[in-house]
């Protein structure tokens, strides 16, 4: 790291604490904010009715959005594990993604930072980043319940997985705080991790904590839930809403549980996805039919809902235009909490505290996106440079996304706005790669 790095991340650092201070002064309240941050699985920003989805009911989301903040341009990255690696860390992945379901153990994630600086800290859900319970905890996380573990051993530790260590939705097998259990064929999957979350709540009441939910639903396979009229049926698109409408049910629960235990006032919850829907659906909206993206660099692969809502959220209701990259959850989660960023590493995240404060914010001009896909091959690496409109890739194509997010023709006769508007993003890959 040269100077001027290492002096933007001791910068930001040495802000968190005096920003998390008016975070809890903004609420009336002393003691610090409890954290929620839930990414669903699989999930693309049209699945949800607040973002246009005519297809799904998801009312406890649509509530959280018109009391909090509603955000139309936050992206991931187009799969699973990369976006897990960068929104935990704050780091692009063509610094800390080493292959697929794995993340290096001399990574600092948020549930670290957060820990050293007073919190509890809880996982459960999806996991796919190799290791084990030990693993776990040396990420940060107090206590864990999570699925995929199977596969992904530690290097001089078995995990002992049992041969059903894939079953996540009924009939689950998951891991928690370092033991195995195997659960009846009456019992799903996403139940248990949000039972596991809400003790975890109940226990930690007396001190801040912070809650990681990375969700199981609504990956494939596509069973019926609980709540499915036909606990047989194999419609996959049918059984995906009733997927989508039960992420709704398990928010709704997780409110209920904080209102029980008198912390809702204590609380900051934000939602999001880690990647686009899977390619085999297709949702209808108010703009039109959109089909799932998943692993590819479109926007229907990238771009993720976003809401966030709670104690210091000011602006009730509104629909926020900025830029979000997923390396911006980890500085903003630090900021919250008072805790410090790392100064033995890039951070490349900002955080977006004051814009759900109500506050003037320092607004991000592009995002950057480094894809090595399921696994680290430079040969297959792409990246990207966008704004809110125009979308530049390394290899030098550029769309005008307002009007063609489906990217299916690259601007070969561009006019000066196009042209201006390259120079741009050309800069920013210049900034990017400086850093590197």
């Amino acid at each position: 790291m040269n100077r001027r790095e290492f002096l933007r991340v001791s910068t930001v650092g040495m802000s968190t604490i005096a920003m998390g201070s008016l975070l809890s002064a903004a609420s009336g309240r002393s003691r610090k904010t409890n954290i929620i941050l839930i990414m669903a699985d699989d999930l693309g920003y049209e699945c949800l009715s607040c973002y246009g989805s005519k297809d799904y009911r998801t009312p406890n989301l649509d509530k959280l959005a018109e009391t909090g903040i509603r955000f139309e341009h936050c992206y991931s990255q187009p799969l699973c594990t990369p976006s897990r690696a960068q929104i935990m860390t704050g780091r692009y992945n063509q610094r800390n993604y080493e292959g697929f379901g794995y993340l290096n153990p001399k990574e600092a994630t948020f549930a670290n930072r957060l820990k050293e600086a007073g919190y509890s800290t809880c996982i459960a859900g999806k996991w796919q980043l190799c290791g084990d319970g030990e693993t776990v905890r040396n990420f940060g996380f107090d206590e864990h319940c999570l699925w995929n573990m199977l596969v992904y051993k530690a290097q001089s530790r078995d995990a002992n997985s049992p041969k059903n260590a894939r079953n996540r939705y009924w009939a689950p097998v998951l891991y928690s705080n370092g033991k195995w259990t195997e659960y009846g064929s009456d019992v799903y999957g996403p139940d248990v991790c949000c039972d596991f979350i809400c003790s975890f709540i109940d226990r930690h009441k007396d001190k801040p904590w912070l809650v990681y939910y990375p969700m199981i639903l609504p990956h494939s396979p596509f069973p019926p839930t609980p709540d499915s009229r036909d606990r047989n049926s194999k419609n996959k698109k049918r059984n995906f809403g009733d997927m989508v409408e039960y992420i709704d049910k398990i928010v709704g629960r997780l409110l209920g549980c904080l209102e029980k235990g008198g912390l809702r006032d204590d609380t900051v919850l934000l939602f999001t996805g880690d990647n686009g829907t899977h390619v085999s659906i297709t949702t209808n909206t108010t703009s039109g039919a959109i089909k799932g993206g998943k692993s590819y660099m479109t926007d229907a692969g990238t771009r993720v809902p976003f809401i966030a809502a709670g104690r210091g959220v000011s602006p009730n209701g509104k629909v926020c235009d900025d830029l979000i990259d997923f390396s911006d959850f980890m500085p903003t989660l630090c900021e919250i909490a008072g805790a410090e960023l790392p100064t033995d590493r890039v951070i490349d995240g900002r955080s977006f505290l004051p814009r759900l404060m109500g506050k003037k914010a320092n607004r991000r001009e592009w995002i950057f996106c480094h894809y090595w896909g399921y696994g680290r091959n430079k040969a297959q690496t792409k990246e990207f440079v966008r704004d809110k409109r125009w979308k530049l890739y390394d290899d030098g194509r550029l769309y005008d996304l307002s009007r063609d997010v489906l990217e299916k023709s690259p601007l070969k006769e561009a006019d000066a706005e196009a042209i201006a508007a390259k120079k741009r993003l050309q800069k920013a890959f210049a900034e990017v790669r400086l850093r590197q």
